[in-house]
């Protein structure tokens, strides 16, 4: 949701004149936009749990990691992404009509769908990562302008992660019937 989200936002951003002073505070709201969306996607998905998971399969508390790790996990983290977006800069200043960055993106998400479908061994995120790879690759020879492509890219990958999504929470729905409380 939150991807579908930002899809559309740079949408609007892109829909706005360059030299508007609109663009200029469009550019402003994106943290608090961010924001916001952060949080009505985690209330959301607490409700959802609360209302459809919980009463079919029961509370389950996992251990929490180690959060003397997080700190290490983000730094390399935000440091592939800074190394891959300058390369996808540098490779866009000649590229021939080639968008280097939403190539980028979308070798970016297709790896870490990869990651999460070898984690879960989930068939959905392994056709999701081959999804966005692809559409990443259509994007970029596509011709769109950057902000343009990403906003098609994001709309495009949010919307199949929500559909898959969707579907899923459909069949676990139908599969698992509500539990009866147990008489104490």
């Amino acid at each position: 949701v939150m991807v579908l989200f930002l899809g559309i936002y740079l949408l609007g951003y892109a829909l706005i004149p360059a030299k508007s002073l609109w663009r200029g505070l469009w550019s402003i709201g994106t943290l608090p936009v961010f924001i916001f969306g952060v949080r009505f996607v985690g209330r959301t998905v607490r409700l959802l749990k609360e209302k459809l998971t919980y009463p079919r399969a029961g509370f389950v508390s996992y251990r929490r990691p180690d959060g003397r790790k997080r700190p290490r996990r983000f730094s390399l983290v935000g440091g592939l992404a800074g190394i891959v977006g300058a390369l996808a800069y540098s490779l866009s200043r000649n590229s021939g009509g080639f968008s280097w960055v939403l190539a980028g993106f979308g070798l970016m998400f297709a790896l870490t769908l990869f990651y999460v479908a070898i984690r879960t061994n989930l068939i959905r995120f392994f056709l999701l990562s081959v999804l966005v790879f692809a559409s990443g690759i259509v994007f970029a020879r596509s011709g769109l302008a950057a902000i343009s492509g990403l906003s098609a890219f994001y709309c495009l990958m949010g919307l199949a992660l929500c559909v898959s999504g969707a579907i899923t929470l459909r069949q676990f729905v139908r599969k698992n019937p509500v539990l009866e409380k147990e008489q104490s």
